[in-house]
């Protein structure tokens, strides 16, 4: 026979109320902390002002583009955008300075007003102003 011992563990007793506190305070500090980065914030858009009167008389050259849910028009013609991005590119090319007018639904998401001014930019075009249809 041999003898066995029985061994006894002892369990450590945590304390879960410390560790629900410290729980809680690093949650309170990191919804505090965050910071949400606004997507838009990095594409230089011109906004009307309300009520602005035009001063010139001289009309600088302006492109049309309008954002429709599901469809992008450019001067009023539905093109797929690799078309438009053709277009839009040999325009740059032409007169760099050159305005874009961006009129979008307000049925249209947001996504596709970003991906349409991404494309503006992708090509070069920088001066982009954006409206609301009616």
């Amino acid at each position: 026979m041999s003898s066995r011992k029985k061994r006894v563990y002892e369990q450590a007793q945590v304390p879960m109320s410390s560790m629900i506190d410290v729980v809680f305070l690093l949650l309170i500090y990191f919804i505090v902390t965050q910071k949400e980065e606004i997507h838009e914030a990095h594409l230089a858009v011109n906004l009307p002002a309300p009520n602005a009167a035009q001063t010139s008389d001289v009309k600088p050259k302006l492109l049309e583009l309008e954002v429709h849910p599901g469809q992008v028009m450019l001067q009023g013609v539905p093109k797929p955008l690799g078309k438009i991005r053709e277009t839009l590119a040999y325009l740059a090319e032409l007169d760099p300075e050159q305005t874009v007018i961006v009129k979008t639904s307000l049925m249209a998401r947001a996504e596709e007003l970003v991906s349409v001014l991404d494309l503006c930019r992708g090509v070069g075009l920088t001066k982009l102003n954006v409206v609301t249809l009616q």
